[in-house]
């Protein structure tokens, strides 16, 4: 993939009026963060909005200094000059999710009524909440219609969920490693997580700030979450039953262990909790009835990519929202692509899933 590029920093959306959440709370004033790149043209409509997945942020390429030690954004082998969505084209806008601790007001923001952070008092925001503060951020941005929505896992949750809320809002959307609703397997995975969140000591039910190391059952939780990103295929090839050196710690515990520490120093308890709450309540068939009623008034061009390993979205899940929108007689392409990296395919494999893209937003009329 060509290198990746200088990004402009981080912006803020800062609404005096506040936010008000899907279950009624209202949080005053609120900050949304996001980041554009390349260039809006005259008529505005080469714009994308790419939504980001539960540890992600509003950062999804490109680095802030000319520093090749620096980390580029988590999806810059998509995103960039001459890569699958082509900043020479489009311009990209991503927002950090209401709840999330990048930057967006978030559990760990402070409270300007009482000087502390809301922690246990900040409200469970919902998927449509995610999708409702981008519109507000486009709305502010003068962005009436959108070439595409694109993301992955549950990025690509609030993909279709755009699509099932604003399906005249856009031309088309991209959609990876995602589904109407995290399978149960996934909820049954994602709960021991939140439990053991929930059962450190520290966690205090939610008001822990004022110890300032990370919480021991956010580290296990990141742990049990990783599980369902990766293959069986992947935790053979990359550790199998090897241990570490000569002592009697597997390779994959030593692996875990960093992963757990390596987020909970980053990310927020709070946060995670509350956002793959958010991922496990959503669901399109619960909401309108079928599947098909959610996609009944979306017209625009589809991109469906599944992957043949990843079993948090399995491919019969993302095909039950292809046989909805084909039978609305939506225009949809679903590439099923083989992979071993499971769900974090998406996030790993560029040459796999850039042809598609490309070839996706090309064909679009």
């Amino acid at each position: 993939m060509p290198d990746s590029f200088i990004a402009a920093p981080p912006k803020d959306l800062l609404l005096d009026e506040g936010f008000r959440f899907i279950h009624g709370q209202t949080i005053a004033p609120f900050t949304i963060r996001y980041e554009t790149f390349g260039e809006l043209n005259a008529d505005r409509s080469n714009a994308i909005l790419v939504c980001h997945a539960l540890s992600a942020s509003a950062h999804p390429a490109g680095r802030y200094r000319d520093d090749p030690d620096e980390k580029p954004g988590w999806w810059d082998g998509l995103i960039g000059y001459g890569k699958g969505i082509d900043l020479e084209k489009y311009f990209v806008i991503c927002a950090n999710l209401p709840g999330s601790c990048y930057g967006t007001t978030a559990p760990s923001s402070v409270d300007p009524a009482s000087g502390h952070p809301y922690g246990s008092r900040f409200p469970w925001p919902t998927i449509e909440d995610m999708v409702h503060s981008q519109k507000v951020l486009l709305d502010r941005l003068g962005i009436t219609r959108l070439r595409a929505v694109a993301g992955g896992s549950l990025g690509g949750m609030q993909v279709l969920m755009w699509a099932a809320l604003y399906p005249e809002l856009m031309d088309s959307i991209i959609t990876m490693a995602a589904g109407a609703a995290v399978p149960v397997q996934g909820v049954a995975w994602h709960l021991i997580g939140r439990k053991m969140i929930e059962s450190d000591a520290r966690f205090n039910g939610g008001d822990y700030y004022d110890h300032p190391e990370s919480l021991r059952g956010l580290q296990v939780a990141r742990m049990v979450g990783h599980m369902t990103y990766l293959s069986a295929q992947a935790l053979q090839s990359k550790f199998g039953r090897r241990r570490r050196g000569n002592t009697r710690q597997f390779e994959i515990d030593s692996y875990f262990e960093h992963q757990g520490r390596k987020f909970a120093a980053q990310y927020d308890a709070n946060s995670y909790i509350r956002v793959q709450a958010a991922m496990d309540e959503m669901d399109l068939e619960e909401k309108y009835g079928s599947l098909q009623k959610a996609f009944a008034k979306w017209r625009g061009r589809t991109l469906l990519v599944s992957f043949d390993t990843d079993w948090l979205f399995p491919v019969g899940d993302v095909e039950r929202v292809e046989s909805a929108m084909v039978a609305n007689g939506t225009d949809v392409r679903h590439e099923r692509i083989a992979s071993t990296n499971g769900h974090d395919t998406f996030l790993i494999d560029y040459g796999l899933i850039t042809p598609p893209v490309t070839s996706f937003l090309s064909s679009l009329p």
